[in-house]
């Protein structure tokens, strides 16, 4: 967790966590809930995902948020909300994992003003969970 460590790097890693995964065959569950936004921009995309090992996950399938504001441009989309991206990742190497946070460009959109954790705690949580059934 961290307070109020306002991020407004456009591209790249916002925060990474260490963690020691005990089972080879087991999955990691990740969250990341905090202040996200998009600013002054019409028609643009941002995109917050997770990688593990330097890597996005590629099973089951990536971990992330797309968020799109169609017109923002002026004083109208300077809007700072609370969001939430989870997912599961499967077949991770047991011992220690570099858990990343990062924001991107969407694919097919150019650069957008981005902003992460403004004003406001933002968390990281990273769970050992049983591998998915069969």
């Amino acid at each position: 967790m961290w307070w109020d460590r306002e991020d407004s790097k456009e591209n790249g890693l916002i925060k990474e966590c260490r963690f020691k995964k005990y089972n080879r065959n087991s999955s990691l569950k990740v969250f990341y809930g905090g202040n996200l936004r998009i600013y002054n921009c019409n028609a643009s995309c941002k995109r917050w995902y997770f990688t593990f090992n330097g890597a996005e996950c590629k099973k089951p399938l990536a971990i992330d948020g797309v968020f799109y504001l169609s017109k923002g441009a002026g004083q109208h989309g300077n809007l700072h909300r609370h969001r939430h991206i989870e997912g599961y990742c499967n077949e991770i190497p047991n011992g220690i994992v570099r858990v990343g946070f990062w924001v991107g460009n969407c694919k097919g959109f150019g650069n957008a003003n981005a902003n992460s954790g403004w004003n406001s705690i933002s968390r990281i949580v990273i769970e050992e969970v049983p591998p998915p059934q069969a």
